[in-house]
């Protein structure tokens, strides 16, 4: 997790220091979100690819996904720093109102997954909740990703701006679309 929240600063102060960015900061929140977003795709990946393709290579993938949360998680604690700092130091950052919302929601519940990734609150909480705390934390930043890299560049018109994210987001959403396909309806229960 320290390792994680390093780089993620590491990240940061490239994007600081990157020629090309409006305001510094912007830089260091794109350059810390994007860390998360390749981060993010072990998780979008693992169990749909493990579904579909039995292999090695997707079983380290399903071991690599609670790894992966957590580090997502201390990637995301530098990303809010940031935003913060955004927020403090611009007068007017460069920010809609409901991607502010969005993201707020996105940050606690990444913050949420990060402290129930270990097991004493985990057990804390319980199955359930560990459960819906995941899969809303997920959907949540899928909405992000979907909305940055393929929604947001088509409404800007520069639909191409992020293709290989895109791509990528595409893909994730693609094989967990075929796993649901692929799954056999369950017999009803017998009275």
């Amino acid at each position: 997790m320290a390792a994680a929240a390093a780089v993620a600063v590491a990240f940061g102060y490239i994007g600081y220091i990157a020629p090309g960015a409006r305001e510094p900061i912007i830089g260091a929140l794109i350059w810390t979100g994007r860390l998360a977003f390749l981060i993010f795709l072990v998780p979008l990946f693992a169990r749909p690819a493990r579904a579909l393709f039995n292999s090695p290579v997707t079983a380290m993938l399903m071991r690599w996904r609670r790894t992966a949360g957590i580090c997502y998680g201390a990637v995301q604690s530098v990303h809010l720093v940031i935003v913060i700092t955004m927020f403090v130091a611009l007068p007017n950052p460069p920010t809609e109102t409901i991607m502010v919302l969005v993201g707020a929601l996105g940050l606690a519940l990444s913050l949420a997954m990060l402290v129930t990734s270990f097991p004493a609150p985990t057990r804390a909480i319980g199955p359930k909740a560990w459960r819906l705390v995941h899969r809303a934390g997920f959907h949540v930043f899928m909405f992000i990703y979907v909305f940055d890299f393929i929604i947001e560049p088509i409404l800007l018109g520069h639909p191409y701006s992020h293709l290989l994210w895109a791509a990528l987001t595409f893909l994730g959403m693609i094989l967990r679309s075929l796993v649901l396909l692929q799954r056999k309806p369950q017999p009803a229960a017998v009275r």
